[in-house]
């Protein structure tokens, strides 16, 4: 009962000390009840710096919610010319917003994100900012994502006839794009390919799929790449039929592929940049409706062994995936219980029933019979030697 006192008086606080008299300062008094604020300086000091970050908080979100709605307004009008459902922007954090848009011909959905700089978090700002100056490939711009998806699982273009992994990327994105996108790994890099910017490189699995992008009429890829200001907030755009992720648990089903067209493009600041990101969109939906008007007559993009081609490409990859998930799982697993491991178990747990007295009877047994096949191994092996 000591112990329990003693620790009561560990962990107790120590009584605060009287209020003394002799003070001039700013005093709160009522009744009984006095309130010196003097005596909390570390406490207005905290509250103070917690007050402060809540307050960056409170009006850098404010700010990128304005910011995010003035970015996506000059292109509403055009969404919602190609789509019959375009829900309105959404937030997803003080710095991320999203828009989702449905109902077009040749086209599933599509999902729109604008990242923002985090004003509302200051240690994050201050990290970009340093890393910036730190790291000369670190992309620390704002930027537009639309994600157009054209089939998924059994739904929408899923077709053998597929235009395969083909994108434009900006070269100072080209590092941290590469790392992020692993379908970028089923094409081939080109960092010089006719038609195309000094700025930019192109990905591509077949010089044909590159063709028909380019010179097919009505498509307006080389054009707006020759416009300064569109291909000055390119980031990427790119088709394809892989997830931009390595599947980690072997090959995905049927049902979780899907079909995509992304264009990522930086925030624009003037109106020509905004020009410039409209004749993208507008690009994008070209491909879409050149890909599903193939479709729906029946003819194919591609020469058949092209297309047939990227399908084992595929196939082997697949392959590939399912074989290492294997592998992994073999090495994890737990090595199988042989007959003589069964046995010792088994007598292990025997020995465990044993009382005391047995246990020693049984040793001085297995002892005996060792001592025997010691001897008898002995008188075996000096025969031998006799002979």
């Amino acid at each position: 009962m000591s112990g329990l006192v003693k620790l009561l008086q560990v962990i107790t606080p120590p009584q605060a000390a009287p209020l003394s008299r002799e003070y001039d300062g700013l005093e709160f008094r009522w009744k009984m009840f006095s309130f010196r604020p003097a005596a909390f300086k570390f406490e207005a000091a905290v509250l103070s710096i917690v007050g402060f970050y809540l307050l960056i908080y409170l009006v850098g979100k404010s700010i990128n919610s304005g910011r995010a709605k003035s970015t996506i307004k000059p292109f509403e009008s055009l969404l919602s010319n190609q789509f019959s459902q375009l829900k309105g922007l959404l937030s997803s954090s003080p710095s991320l917003y999203l828009l989702y848009g449905s109902g077009r011909r040749n086209l599933l959905s599509l999902h729109t994100t604008i990242s923002l700089y985090p004003i509302h978090d200051l240690a994050g700002l201050i990290i970009n900012f340093v890393k910036s100056i730190i790291e000369p490939t670190f992309n620390n711009n704002e930027l537009i994502q639309f994600d157009f998806t054209l089939g998924r699982g059994e739904l929408g273009l899923q077709s053998q006839d597929s235009l395969g992994v083909w994108s434009i990327v900006d070269k100072s994105a080209l590092r941290e794009t590469r790392e992020k996108r692993w379908d970028l790994t089923f094409a081939k890099l080109n960092d010089s390919a006719p038609g195309i910017p000094i700025t930019h490189a192109l990905f591509t699995e077949h010089v044909e799929i590159t063709d028909i992008l380019l010179k097919t009429p009505n498509i307006g890829i080389s054009e707006v790449l020759n416009d300064k200001n569109a291909a000055s907030v390119l980031k990427y755009l790119l088709i394809s039929d892989v997830t931009g992720t390595r599947p980690s648990k072997g090959a995905l089903s049927s049902k979780a592929k899907s079909r995509h067209i992304i264009l990522s493009v930086c925030k624009p600041t003037n109106q020509a940049q905004i020009e410039g990101i409209k004749s993208w969109i507008q690009v994008v939906f070209n491909i879409i409706d050149l890909i599903g008007n193939k479709q729906s007559t029946q003819s194919q993009l591609l020469k058949p062994e092209i297309s047939k081609k990227l399908i084992k490409t595929r196939q082997q990859v697949d392959i590939d995936l399912s074989l290492d998930y294997k592998k992994e799982q073999d090495e994890y697993k737990e090595p199988e219980e042989t007959i003589e491991d069964r046995r010792a178990a088994k007598k292990r747990a025997e020995r465990e029933k044993l009382s005391e007295k047995e246990l020693k009877k049984l040793q001085d047994l297995e002892k005996k019979r060792e001592l025997r096949k010691l001897q008898k191994r002995q008188a075996t092996a000096g025969g031998a030697g006799g002979r």
